[in-house]
């Protein structure tokens, strides 16, 4: 199927061949369903920390001596459409020759519009639009109908505010008690500042989409002008871009290529997972992960701003034992006591962890075990919200945590039926990594990648159907090969805003 035009192509991209050709057998064959798995609880797996353990560890990390170095991480590239979701089914079911604006919202697919009306004053940028459509001394709405869908256009149309189009970061997602708009990337610059002491700086890294770094470049100018000097002189934001060799090809629904006018085979973003290589590329040692609409302002931030200092610290805690252990085990000295590492390993990792004797390749063994890049993820306890699960995988070197999408699983299995079921946790895309090793030198973050939870999937483009391909999830697959402890945090650290209705609560 790989033509010798394609070949051409494909070299003069700088992409490989082999990795085509393995991507195609992706494509036409599918990701197999994860098994071997059973879900972790707090019985087994996920931590529920203690009042003077979150002390513990919030102390730890308060009090470091400023030897490492501390980034935070946030994907940032995708655009706000799906937000407006709502407001796009609005407009579809308008254009119905019997529309009738009093029985759609009475109907099960106007529930959302209906709740909109309701409450439209609690949307944050509600003062924004309202000041552009009354702009216009000439309009002067006689019914609930029409000024929705002035309201609509103002936020839909490119002469409007084009918001859908715009990054998720950069929508207004909070005002403050000055009326003044404050954007979800902002907002978490205000939390970083907040994770520094006042002496040290402050590392962000967002990954971004190329074409939208002015539109950031001008909003970080704009948050600049609101901070103080000392804020300014402490935070240090950098930007990288989805790299083009990370996108992946598709396939029709009869397993061709999808091509352009000219005949190329066309490449897609490949998910996040593809931000492993930005992750890999980082300069430092600790880094908090969050996603970009994961964040409350101001006091209303302050639990999240404590947990993410908790599992910082906790982090500290368990490298100081780790790296020691690591350290001992390198010399491979015959009278060192391995029965303390294989305490350690049953009390921060798994407590079924078993060393099998194997006498001179027991070193080998439990040095493999630790010597890997660590995770610390918070877990909120399963209360509707979507995310991915806490589940316990065996592996070749014994059980292991993993985060998993229910996509992941086979729903038709009992096995899959089980997992989803008595699923107890769900990760909110809160953690902090350790990515550096007992030296001091960055992991090969490819190498404890699974790069057979890559996912296939089915998607609508240009009125087709076709078949996608993502590289394994940036925090499922991307780390399935890490070390990873699961931690319970409060459920009033995660507020995403995946739809409009989500500021209405």
């Amino acid at each position: 199927m790989i033509t010798p035009k394609d070949q051409n192509q494909i070299k003069s991209e700088g992409r490989s061949t082999e990795l085509i050709q393995r991507q195609q057998e992706y494509l036409i064959g599918g990701s197999d369903p994860i098994s071997g798995i059973n879900p972790a609880s707090n019985k087994d797996g996920i931590f529920k920390l203690s009042l003077k353990d979150q002390t513990e560890a919030f102390d730890r990390f308060k009090n470091q001596d400023g030897s490492l170095k501390w980034t935070k991480f946030v994907p940032a590239s995708g655009l706000a459409s799906r937000m407006f979701m709502p407001l796009f089914s609005y407009l579809k079911a308008k254009r119905q020759s019997n529309f009738n604006f009093s029985d759609y919202l009475e109907s099960e697919y106007g529930n959302e519009t209906r709740r909109l009306i309701k409450e439209i004053k609690k949307l944050p940028f509600y003062g924004i639009i309202k000041r552009l459509i009354y702009l216009n001394e000439k309009l002067n709405f006689q019914t609930e109908e029409e000024f929705f869908n002035a309201f609509t256009n103002k936020i839909i149309q490119k002469k409007g505010l084009n918001y859908p189009y715009l990054p998720k970061g950069l929508i207004p997602f909070f005002t403050d008690n000055s009326d003044k708009y404050w954007t979800a990337f902002e907002a978490q610059l205000m939390e970083a500042l907040k994770l520094g002491n006042r002496n040290t700086t402050v590392h962000l890294h967002f990954t971004i989409a190329k074409e939208h770094r002015a539109l950031f470049d001008s909003v970080e100018k704009h948050f600049r002008n609101e901070i103080s000097k000392d804020q300014n002189e402490q935070l240090i934001i950098e930007y990288s871009y989805q790299h083009r060799l990370t996108d992946t090809p598709s396939f029709d629904i009869k397993n061709n290529w999808i091509r352009n006018s000219l005949g190329d085979i066309t490449f897609r973003k490949g998910g996040h997972g593809a931000l492993l290589k930005n992750l890999n590329q980082l300069d430092a040692d600790c880094v908090w992960i969050k996603n970009i609409d994961n964040i409350k302002m101001a006091k209303d931030n302050a639990s999240a701003e404590r947990w993410l200092k908790i599992l910082g610290g906790k982090l500290i805690l368990i490298q100081e034992v780790l790296f020691k252990h690591l350290k001992n085990l390198s010399k491979k000295t015959t009278n060192t006591d391995l029965y303390p590492i294989v305490k350690f390993i049953k009390s921060v990792f798994d407590e079924n962890f078993t060393l099998k004797k194997s006498s001179s390749s027991s070193y080998l063994v439990l040095y493999d075990y630790l010597n890997r890049p660590i995770r610390v993820c918070g877990m909120i306890p399963n209360a509707g919200a979507k995310g991915g699960g806490a589940f316990w995988k065996t592996t070749n070197r014994g059980r292991s945590l993993q985060i998993i999408e229910g996509t992941e699983l086979d729903s038709t299995s009992k096995e899959g039926q089980n997992a989803m079921h008595n699923s107890s946790h769900f990760n909110p895309v809160m953690m902090v990594c350790g990515i550096t090793n007992y030296e001091g030198k960055k992991f090969p973050l490819y190498d404890f990648r699974d790069e057979k939870r890559f996912m296939v999937s089915k998607k609508e483009s240009e009125g087709s159907m076709i078949k996608i391909l993502e590289w394994p999830g940036l925090w499922n697959g991307g780390m399935a090969e890490w070390n990873s402890i699961f931690i319970e945090i409060p459920s009033d650290t995660f507020h995403p805003i995946k739809t409009l209705v989500d500021f209405l609560e």
